[in-house]
């Protein structure tokens, strides 16, 4: 509740928790197959430990089992550390398991970290910058098992807000810790992500043909369970698109969608991030929906989007991490 007085808390609760009832419905009428999902790969569950000590953070490790079996790790590992998406409300911590999947099986030396993070309302900022933080420590504190001089942070909308202030503020953050001074983030890839927050909802830009596109009113109410005080959206961990440049990695990768509104702010932040000091790489799916990726079909002009997307994810993953 903090953030908020009592009574637009109950508001704000019972508000999402009649979204949550909706989207947990549509996730069950669409079971995983994890058997094909999780083909040659190994996932793990693991508890990362929190600041508060109360609790732990919810994460799954992906690896190949071909480069397991073939003994492989002649080293410490190098490592992504991915953030699903949640309009900072949803609790939708392993939808991205196929993607996760996906790269640990096209990238046989990379471990895959998925990690959850808190919430609002029940949690508003700065929670899940705390537990993005709390992931990468652990990370860090493991310099046998991870190469920390090469750990890639990705994100998929909330989720790539999360890995863009990862990639970006943390650094300040890196410079005063002991543990994490020694991380280094070459390379962040972030996925139709929302950048500014401190523009109000309604007054974003809008694409030219929005192709089922979050209602602006929606998004205010994400907005507000996440910030309660408007004053810290114009915080770099809220809004990465007010970072300086200077902060962020040589090798960002931002992809959008065409018929998102999420998509011109963060087609800015690419376009502001081409400075001749680091490899940007924008794309676009042209026609595609927010989180297309997430409920698309074999066949389909999605799935053919989600399959261009991911390879393209792979090869700059393999580029900017030497693999």
């Amino acid at each position: 509740m903090a953030g908020h007085s009592p009574a637009r808390y109950q508001e704000l609760q019972a508000a999402v928790t009649a979204a949550r009832l909706q989207f947990d419905a549509a996730k069950a009428a669409r079971p995983e197959n994890l058997a094909e999902v999780l083909n040659g790969v190994e996932e793990t569950p693991v508890q990362i430990p929190s600041r508060d000590g109360s609790r732990a953070i919810q994460g799954r490790l992906y690896r190949s089992t071909a480069a397991k079996d073939a003994g492989a790790s002649a080293g410490p590992s190098p490592v992504l550390v991915n953030w699903h998406g949640s309009g900072m409300v949803f609790h939708m911590f392993g939808q991205d398991r196929p993607f996760c999947a996906q790269l640990a099986r096209d990238l046989p030396n990379l471990v895959v970290l998925d990690a959850d993070y808190r919430k609002g309302p029940e949690d508003p900022f700065p929670a899940a910058v705390h537990d993005v933080e709390d992931a990468l420590w652990w990370v860090a504190a493991q310099p046998n098992i991870y190469d920390v001089a090469r750990v890639a942070v990705s994100g998929f909308s909330a989720g790539g807000l999360l890995a863009l202030v990862a990639s970006s503020s943390f650094r300040q953050t890196f410079a005063t810790d002991d543990a994490l001074k020694q991380m280094q983030i070459p390379v962040v890839v972030a996925v139709y992500p929302p950048v500014d927050l401190s523009v109000p909802a309604e007054a974003r830009k809008q694409v030219e043909k929005p192709v089922r596109p979050i209602p602006p009113q929606m998004a205010a109410l994400f907005d507000e369970c996440y910030t309660p005080d408007p004053e810290t959206r114009k915080d770099p961990r809220v809004s990465p698109g007010r970072t300086e440049p200077a902060l962020f990695p040589g090798h960002v990768v931002i992809i959008t969608c065409g018929g998102d509104n999420c998509a011109p702010e963060a087609n800015g932040l690419a376009s502001r991030l081409k400075d001749g000091k680091r490899k940007v790489v924008n794309e676009v799916m042209e026609g595609m929906p927010h989180a297309f990726d997430k409920t698309c079909l074999p066949g389909t002009p999605e799935w053919e989007q989600k399959d261009r997307m991911n390879a393209l994810i792979v090869k700059e993953l393999k580029e900017a991490l030497k693999i």
